[in-house]
């Protein structure tokens, strides 16, 4: 786990918005900074009270999260990899081959924006190959080629721990990955839908094993959501003259 003793606590900032006021508390871990937003000036300094406890008393802090150690849950003991390897497995056999389908597109790119580092031995569309034709599915995973299970077995040593998803700018980044195709091209509005479906699925079930403590993606519409238009181009209807020669 990645820890640091360096830790230096502000005071709560305080925005007064025109709709609602907001209480940040703010804190910095060898460097770099964290900020976590309040509704009210009593959560956010009782949230920094904890904080403060925690440096008095010599805890580290996790840089994944920017927490105390003792905040967290079981998600800095769990690497992302082995997970979603399991949360495939366990819908293997109740599921459809279509589903199964969707599963291993969603978390293909999530899995490679969850890397330590970006590969530099292995060529970007291999590791996506192997990771949704090999490591999730697991009717073919046993029956991986060499050079397969060679990529695999690297992405599992340099996966991060599913702490990554109690940070909510992490969150945001993977979101971003399941919604852009490997040229950097946003996906289809159905798609982006459906990765997100698959995830929340995901994280719930990581909840129910207490590996994660709730769910930072957003609900309803949001940043990361793709909008769809139900309007009709006028350009696409027949006119007068082309509906009587069809009719014709």
């Amino acid at each position: 786990m990645d820890t640091t003793y360096d830790v230096k606590l502000w005071k709560t900032s305080v925005y007064e918005g025109k709709k609602k006021t907001t209480h940040t508390v703010r804190w910095e871990l060898a460097g770099r900074e964290w900020r976590k937003p309040f509704a009210t000036g009593p959560l956010a300094e009782s949230f920094r009270s904890g904080l403060v406890t925690a440096a008095r008393k010599g805890e580290a802090f996790s840089l994944s999260t920017g927490l105390p150690v003792s905040y967290q849950s079981g998600a800095a003991g769990v690497k992302w990899y082995e997970f979603a390897v399991q949360f495939v497995d366990q819908l293997w056999g109740r599921t459809s081959a279509n589903n199964r389908r969707n599963v291993a597109k969603a978390l293909t790119p999530v899995t490679v924006a969850l890397l330590r580092s970006k590969p530099t031995m292995f060529d970007d569309v291999d590791i996506r190959r192997a990771l949704r034709e090999y490591a999730f599915n697991t009717g073919r995973r046993a029956e991986a080629p060499p050079e397969i299970v060679v990529i695999l077995r690297w992405v599992e040593r340099n996966s991060l721990t599913m702490a990554a998803w109690e940070d909510e700018s992490t969150v945001e980044a993977l979101l971003r990955a399941a919604g852009t195709k490997l040229d950097g091209i946003a996906a289809a509005a159905s798609s982006v839908r459906r990765n997100k479906r698959v995830l929340n699925v995901l994280i719930e079930h990581a909840i129910k094993r207490k590996v994660l403590r709730e769910n930072l993606l957003p609900k309803g519409k949001g940043a990361a959501a793709a909008k769809t238009s139900s309007a009709v181009d006028k350009r696409s209807l027949l006119n007068r003259d082309q509906a009587a020669e069809l009719l014709t």
